[in-house]
């Protein structure tokens, strides 16, 4: 009877200790699959703002007459940025307002007025010198996070001339973080490098 009684007893701690002995890789499993779960959620959510980033850059690229010394010549950047405004102007003409907009929320510059081109005949307008201008179309080759709220961008530009044809370059531009900026970023300068290709005449 005794002897019945240690080996029920001895039967009953097994059971218990064996119990434990198999919830305890459930929950470690589990564990492992949330966090397995979570690395995926994040990569994902990394990828998809780099997207949108690159996406944006583009944007900004496609809309951007301004390159080389002109970053660093007032009316040359001026001009230039009216380009990207020809379906706002009329008679010859563009409000200065888009203008200055335009200006601040691609390169982050402000200008109070734009005296420095020359007097005009309409007040609170700048006057759209007649000229020929080429297209400039981007293809996104390298994004780098410089760490410091600016990224270097790498692309192919291809630029169509006036006269048809086509030729393709290197490309190199610097974005800074503005949060006051309609897209986020500035410009801070854009560099037209070496020919990559030339193009057939049209």
């Amino acid at each position: 009877m005794r002897k019945n009684f240690i080996f029920s007893l001895i039967l009953a701690v097994c059971v218990v200790v064996l119990s434990f002995a198999c919830v305890k890789p459930e929950v470690s499993a589990e564990k492992t699959s949330k966090n397995v779960n979570n690395n995926v959620v994040t990569v994902a959510k990394s990828e998809k703002e780099n997207k949108v980033l690159e996406t944006r850059f583009l944007n900004m690229l496609n809309s951007n007459f301004v390159y080389n010394n002109d970053f660093y010549d007032d009316t040359a950047l001026v001009n230039n940025s009216v380009l990207a405004l020809l379906d706002l102007v009329e008679d010859s003409y563009v409000e200065e307002t888009y203008l200055k907009d335009y200006i601040f929320n691609m390169y982050g510059k402000i200008y109070d007025d734009f005296a420095f081109l020359g007097e005009t005949e309409k007040s609170g307008y700048v006057y759209v010198i007649p000229r020929g201008y080429s297209i400039y179309t981007h293809k996104i080759e390298n994004v780098t996070d410089n760490g410091d709220g600016s990224y270097t961008v790498t692309t192919l530009v291809e630029i169509s001339y006036e006269d048809g044809s086509l030729e393709t370059f290197s490309c190199e531009t610097v974005f800074l973080a503005n949060e006051e900026s309609a897209f986020g970023y500035n410009i801070m300068y854009s560099d037209i490098l070496e020919t990559v290709s030339n193009g057939i005449d049209c």
